[in-house]
């Protein structure tokens, strides 16, 4: 837990704010760091948090201060800008670069098929690292995602988020699942993107480089090496070929559509109680960007030379 808290603090999450640790915002005071609720990511974390910290990941794990001023110059002169910016996952620049490509492989799962937000996947191809976030009775939902020089970070949030007559994104636009981040917020930043970030190009990721070693805690004694199929034994498919992942969430949008009308779609699934209808709810829905250029939380870095594309 303490790790956990640490990194996020890395990653320039307010961690006391955030509910991770207590007041003092020092790892190991009262705080949710020892529950297992911090692998879920039930730490309220701010948009422009998220944002940082996909930027960070983008930036093969350099951290650079979110900032709206560009430039300063006077008289012709240029002004340096006091921004802070270090390397989070390691001190050596390699291994801290080749880590984080091991975090962006596998985030850009997320918009594949058997994601949960398969409909953000943009039309050129262009890989994306991202996630959604929902929380448990749908009072806020998230999507960030970015390309290789591109983050950005969306996010719709109730105006009433607690007690017993909290306000609830399901059935947004009509949408059973509306709350869910692989729906509204995976569908307006695909909008976005489609408009802003595929004219730019089909841009690389640097190949993942996986680091490490294996960690094997059952005693040697007592693996079972699986022996190998016997010629008797028949497939029923190509080799190698099975059953994709089911999940992913309902998303109002198809992968062609760069937004779409939520009257014609059919809910699906299950809702969280405490839901209100989606008038209601889309009405105390407030949505917020967060990109980073060097303006506002639109985070844009120096390219990169770029291997091939990985598969």
């Amino acid at each position: 837990g303490a790790n956990v808290a640490e990194m996020a603090q890395q990653f320039g999450v307010n961690i006391a704010a955030a509910g991770i640790t207590g007041p003092s915002g020092i790892p190991g005071s009262s705080g949710m760091e020892d529950e297992a609720g911090i692998a879920l990511g039930q730490a309220s974390l701010t948009v422009g948090e998220q944002a940082s910290m996909l930027a960070t990941i983008d930036d093969y794990g350099v951290y650079h201060e979110p900032h709206v001023i560009e430039s300063i110059t006077q008289n012709g002169v240029s002004t340096p800008l006091k921004i802070r910016s270090y390397q989070v996952f390691s001190a050596n620049p390699t291994l801290n670069a080749d880590e984080a490509t091991q975090v962006q492989y596998a985030m850009s799962e997320d918009t594949a098929p058997y994601g949960t937000a398969p409909t953000a996947a943009l039309s050129n191809g262009q890989e994306v690292v991202a996630k959604t976030g929902t929380t448990n009775t749908a009072q806020s939902a998230f999507f960030i995602g970015a390309i290789p020089t591109q983050a950005l970070s969306v996010a719709l949030f109730t105006s009433n988020q607690t007690g017993t007559g909290y306000q609830s994104l399901n059935n947004l636009g009509g949408l059973q699942q509306g709350g869910y981040g692989g729906t509204w917020p995976a569908a307006i930043w695909h909008t976005y993107a489609e408009n802003m970030f595929v004219p730019l190009g089909v841009e690389q990721f640097q190949p993942p480089v996986f680091t490490g070693q294996a960690w094997n805690l059952v005693p040697p004694n007592l693996r079972v090496v699986p022996k190998p199929p016997s010629d008797k034994h028949h497939h029923h498919g190509p080799p190698g070929q099975g059953s994709p992942p089911s999940g992913g969430n309902p998303s109002p949008c198809n992968s062609q559509q760069s937004f779409c009308n939520p009257a014609t779609q059919q809910p699906g699934g299950g809702g969280n109680a405490g839901t209100v209808n989606g008038t209601a709810a889309g009405a105390a829905v407030g949505g917020i960007f967060a990109a980073l250029p060097a303006t506002c939380l639109w985070v844009r870095r120096r390219t990169r030379k770029r291997g091939p594309k990985r598969g």
